[in-house]
């Protein structure tokens, strides 16, 4: 089971929306709309009252070789009995593997590869404004590594300083500069070569609270399990390779603005 991030909070002045919340067009392998990959299956990270548990169904998730299955049901919280979570079993040929954590409590959608050899799962916390995802693989036997983004993170955080940006607060940006994992946004959205590599998109939270960094976007595609970045795009090549694999249209940020030294 693979353990959840420590985060930061922060105040979000103006949430004007990320740029994956676009109505996505494609319909996934078991019939969700898919909101980040046209390749994903869409669920809820759980549902907050009884009136909503309708939206919370079973579901089996299938690899394409239709042997391994991420088991999706649904549970009570055992803190707050008036919400209920999603819980995933993952199995392979009728053997079960273990579970894993979704990512999110909002929304999150699973992505299998096409050699069926390993899935990752994207989701939203929605309030705090920003994606994680987090990779699994059958073959390791705690069904990890999970989150192997960091060194995309850290690509991002030297890319679009947070203390250079233009409006933006500088009370913790240097916190967050030495802490990208707590901010920087990681979509999943296709595989590369079977299950070794896949392509993400960072960003930065589209919050006024960022200033002139707001919703700055760089593509990579990333080695797996090792979390080496093999190619780093900036958004109109990210757009020119990737955008096939999106379900929304990704449109090109404005450049970032920063403060004159």
């Amino acid at each position: 089971m693979v353990a959840a991030t420590r985060r930061l909070n922060f105040p979000i002045f103006l949430l004007v929306g990320l740029a994956v919340s676009v109505a996505a067009a494609a319909i996934g392998a078991n019939g969700n709309v898919p909101t980040w990959s046209k390749k994903g299956t869409d669920f809820p990270g759980g549902c907050d009252n009884k009136e909503d548990w309708d939206e919370c169904k079973p579901l089996e998730i299938r690899s394409p070789d239709h042997k391994n299955v991420v088991d999706l049901r649904y549970a009570a919280d055992p803190y707050d009995p008036g919400i209920e979570v999603a819980e995933l079993t993952v199995f392979s040929n009728g053997k079960r593997l273990g579970e894993v954590v979704p990512p999110a409590t909002v929304e999150d959608e699973v992505v299998w590869s096409p050699d069926s050899k390993a899935f990752f799962i994207t989701g939203n916390n929605n309030a705090n404004g920003w994606d994680e995802s987090a990779v699994h693989l059958l073959s390791d036997p705690d069904l990890g590594p999970g989150n192997i983004f960091g060194d995309v993170q850290q690509d991002m955080a030297r890319s679009f300083p947070p203390c250079r940006a233009k409006y933006y607060h500088p009370a913790n940006c240097a916190e967050y500069a030495a802490h990208p994992d707590e901010y920087i946004g990681v979509i999943g959205l296709d595989w590369i070569g079977g299950s070794v590599g896949v392509v993400v998109m960072a960003e930065v939270p589209c919050s006024s609270y960022w200033g002139g960094i707001m919703c700055q976007v760089l593509g990579y595609e990333v080695e797996v399990p090792s979390g080496k970045i093999l190619r780093r795009m900036e958004p109109r090549e990210f757009k020119r390779r990737w955008q096939k694999s999106m379900a929304w249209n990704f449109e090109i940020p404005d450049p970032p603005e920063y403060e004159k030294k």
